[in-house]
């Protein structure tokens, strides 16, 4: 039995043209994909150091606050929205404000011991969930420690962030 390849009348010299320009496409596709995988950036480290007010709302809560951080220098502002989770537990949306407006923000979740009547100590763990200006590619995770206390009067926060970032 004999099978002919319908190749649409072209005979071999034509196919042989066309390979150069064949492998230059291949080439070409695999040296793009090569420079967007190398154009990736590495992680760097992150430190933040910030401390504001505490408010309270029944099962939420909301921290604002200033300080300094890698990457962003001065934080001009520091929001954070938090809900308690359990008895020892809450999870938040933090958002670091740069002093030119560019923004990173991290979903946080937290474990608290109390301290002393009113003093809690938190450990967490956080994960970069968004951006704006330079770090609107943003990725990265962490921990951090913090403590507030929630004494009448009182109502105030520090917490020291460490962890990496890609932007």
């Amino acid at each position: 039995m004999n099978h002919v390849a319908d190749n649409g009348g072209r005979g071999p010299r034509y196919w042989r043209r066309l390979l150069p320009l064949v492998a230059m496409l291949t080439l070409g596709l695999v040296v793009t994909g090569a420079g967007a995988a190398s154009a990736a950036t590495p992680a760097v480290p992150f430190k933040a150091s910030l401390s504001g007010t505490v408010a309270l709302s029944g099962a939420t809560f909301e921290l604002h606050g200033t300080g300094k951080a890698s990457h962003l220098g001065s934080v001009k502002s520091y929001t954070a929205n938090g809900a308690f989770t359990g008895p020892n537990s809450n999870s938040l949306t933090e958002t670091l404000t740069a002093a030119n407006g560019d923004t990173l923000t991290f979903a946080c979740d937290e474990v608290f011991v109390e301290t002393s009547p009113g003093v809690l100590h938190g450990t967490d763990t956080w994960t970069v969930i968004g951006g704006t200006g330079r770090f609107s590619n943003a990725t990265g995770s962490g921990t951090a420690e913090a403590d507030a206390d929630l004494n009448v009067g009182a109502l105030t926060f520090t917490k020291e962030i460490t962890g990496t970032i890609s932007y």
